[in-house]
């Protein structure tokens, strides 16, 4: 479901990226980070409303602004979206994030190599998330 996820600052960085399918996949992060830092502020200026999705063919990119303006975003396949399991999702990483890191993110000075160490706890709310949609299917059925 989740193929990639990237968590952006006020600025437009690029603070963390993951991508769950292609480990060794490091694309040009920080260019696409300011496109998606830039959609979401015209969104916001000139509609009032919060960008959530942006639909491609084959993927969707699933965008959660936090309260505190951080953009976090999931790129998953087109066909195997449940947007309350990605609201879910996202919440719980930027708040495992920001607590986690809220020190590094008073004194920000763009050195992005501090949230390497994040990509484990991302690992393990998104196969948690996953679990629990997969038992709450079941349970319905």
């Amino acid at each position: 479901m989740i193929q990639e996820l990237m968590i952006i600052n006020k600025a437009g960085i690029a603070l963390f990226y993951h991508n769950f399918v292609d480990v060794n996949n490091f694309d040009d992060q920080q260019s696409l980070a300011s496109y998606f830092d830039i959609i979401c502020r015209f969104t916001k200026n000139s509609f009032k409303e919060s960008l959530r999705m942006l639909t491609l063919d084959s993927v969707i990119f699933f965008f959660y602004t936090h309260k505190s303006n951080y953009h976090l975003v999931l790129k998953c396949l087109n066909k195997e979206i449940n947007r309350k399991l990605l609201e879910d999702a996202a919440e719980s990483i930027i708040e495992s994030f920001f607590k986690k890191y809220s020190e590094k993110l008073k004194d920000f000075n763009g050195e992005v190599s501090h949230f390497k160490s994040f990509a484990k706890i991302v690992q393990d709310i998104v196969s948690t998330k996953l679990t629990d949609f997969k038992e709450a299917i079941s349970v319905e059925h």
